[in-house]
């Protein structure tokens, strides 16, 4: 009995060892269905989903129009992509290669392209691969004709352009110069990858740059809410700031704008007005003021993007407050973030959430997802965003931003000519505009060419005017 009793005990243990084990096994198994399924998924080294890819008709990306901007045809020995519009579209759309994998919306959206579908289950939100023999389809939010345009004006200047529609978010345009043929990306990437030019980074969401006058506005802004000045305020500019320890500030030319209030030095771009408000906002005002406008915070969109890079605020001398107020420092933006901020300026103070995947829709037209839009952040009350407003419609009417008026369109616009340590200045210009269809915001620059009014703003200008030869308008 005693020996029966012993064996019972052992068999006992097995018993428990092996249920405990299979416990193990099981929870790994859910928390991998459950909480990594996804993320595998989308993961491009995942052997399943890439030995998948090759062997499904990758799903269509077409515009919001249904242009397609990305298809798949039947070769001989497999599927090969077709970039109808070659570099273009290359900057927000991205590649497949057999060799290098993917990137841009080829990459983010790269789980419903390839054809794996993840639904949720009436146990709970367990994924699963329903494979497919076609994937997909991705309807971006961009426009062709704002794309096209927009590349054709920006020409092969380095540099980019960015155009949103500000009341939803949705990007209308997103061109990078200079870029790469998606096309022919396994035969040019040697050449690519070395190319001192940087072909491969998109400038428009990735490029990092002094904003320079372009951040006006905002400081202007920032000058209302804190209270350190009002619409009234007038600072004497002599053509330069004098700042201690024998430092000066200087306007563009050494320009004297005389008594300047915050209309004026919006219209006429004075540096002294804005050097001298970035002192009296200082670490606590201009802290506040940039958080407001989301640039101390990552964007979480569906397409890559880089975070701004903001000074030291609490070790910053008078002259450094100084170069902030004109957006100069260790200060660094995105175009996007610049025509964001144009954009919450036209939307009493909205600042929408940019995105660009609009929809995803199976091979047999059903609704996959449907995007919508989402407020970002509300950066100022109406009533202050409104003052701004109508100083930078002033910049277009008669101020430093006349070379970008469409007439018979409202515009509002900044210019500005930002000082780059390793070599000529940058031109920017943002704005709004009004258009027959579209309330859209904008950012362009242009690197290494010099003053925003005269090399930046005219670009808005053909963009818009070609858009509008388009509509019949």
């Amino acid at each position: 009995m005693h020996r029966q009793n012993s064996i019972d005990k052992h068999i006992y243990t097995i018993v428990k060892v092996f249920i405990g084990l299979f416990a193990i096994i099981f929870i790994n198994l859910a928390y991998i269905q459950i909480y990594q399924a996804e993320d595998l998924l989308k993961d491009s080294h995942n052997s399943h989903v890439a030995e998948k890819a090759l062997q499904v008709q990758r799903g269509k990306i077409l515009d919001r129009n249904g242009v397609v901007l990305a298809d798949t045809t039947v070769e001989k020995d497999g599927f090969k992509r077709v970039y109808p519009y070659g570099e273009i579209f290359a900057s927000p759309i991205g590649y497949v290669s057999d060799k290098l994998g993917y990137a841009g919306i080829e990459s983010t959206q790269n789980t419903y392209l390839a054809g794996n579908n993840l639904v949720l289950h009436a146990l709970g939100p367990i994924s699963q691969i329903f494979e497919q023999n076609v994937g997909n389809d991705v309807h971006l939010t961009l426009n062709a004709d704002y794309q096209q345009a927009a590349y054709d004006a920006l020409g092969n200047r380095k540099g980019a352009v960015v155009v949103l529609n500000r009341k939803t978010g949705e990007v209308l345009a997103m061109v990078s110069r200079p870029m790469f043929n998606p096309n022919t990306i396994d035969e040019d990437w040697d050449n690519l990858r070395v190319d001192e030019n940087s072909p491969l980074l998109n400038r428009a969401s990735q490029g990092l740059y002094p904003p320079g006058s372009v951040i006006k506005p905002m400081i202007g802004d920032g000058v209302l809410t804190s209270g350190v000045a009002t619409t009234d305020t007038v600072v004497n500019c002599t053509g330069a700031l004098q700042l201690s320890g024998g430092y000066s500030l200087s306007d563009s030319s050494g320009e004297v704008h005389g008594g300047v209030n915050l209309a004026k030095a919006i219209e006429e771009s004075c540096n002294s007005y804005f050097g001298t408000m970035g002192i009296r906002l200082g670490s606590d005002g201009l802290k506040e003021t940039f958080s407001r406008f989301g640039y101390d915070q990552e964007l979480d969109t569906d397409f890559i993007n880089n975070k701004p890079q903001l000074p030291d605020f609490d070790n910053l001398s008078d002259g450094e407050f100084a170069q902030v107020g004109i957006g100069q420092s260790t200060l660094l933006v995105t175009p996007l973030r610049m025509a964001m901020l144009a954009g919450s300026i036209g939307n009493e103070g909205i600042m929408m959430k940019p995105f660009v995947v609009n929809a995803i829709t199976a091979p047999d037209n059903s609704i996959l997802e449907q995007h919508q839009p989402m407020t970002w952040r509300q950066v100022s009350s109406p009533e202050t965003i409104n003052i701004i407003y109508e100083d930078m419609k002033n910049v277009i009417n008669h101020g430093t931003g006349t070379r970008a008026k469409v007439s018979g369109i409202e515009m509002i616009g900044k210019t500005g000519t930002a000082e780059n340590s390793t070599g000529k200045d940058h031109a920017w210009f943002i704005g709004c505009a009004n258009m027959p269809n579209e309330d859209i915001a904008f950012a362009v620059i242009v690197e290494n060419s010099g003053f925003g009014g005269s090399e930046a703003a005219p670009i808005i200008k053909n963009i818009l005017t070609s858009i509008l030869a388009k509509e019949g308008k």
